[in-house]
């Protein structure tokens, strides 16, 4: 019944539900590291200076830190709806 009830909604064997929020942060928190990484490959174009590099390399893990405990779980129930009268 599950698989017949995904199907209709246009959803494979691969597919997940996540929460919206859950997804919007992670993609928040690659965005960040994407721009980090940029910056740091532009920086690093430019000097090869060791304090330089150090920055480059704090700023980076700066960005990177909030990934390395993201976690998403797939959704396996359908979530609280509003209550109407």
């Amino acid at each position: 019944m599950a698989r017949k009830l995904a199907a209709s909604h246009g959803l494979g064997d691969d597919d997940v539900i996540v929460g919206r929020e859950a997804l919007e942060d992670l993609q928040s928190a690659l965005y960040c590291l994407q721009a980090a990484v940029e910056d740091v490959d532009a920086d690093l174009a430019e000097s090869d200076d060791p304090a330089e590099v150090r920055r480059a390399l704090g700023w980076l893990l700066d960005n990177a830190r909030p990934l390395v405990g993201a976690w998403i779980e797939p959704r396996t129930t359908a979530p609280d709806l509003p209550v109407t009268t």
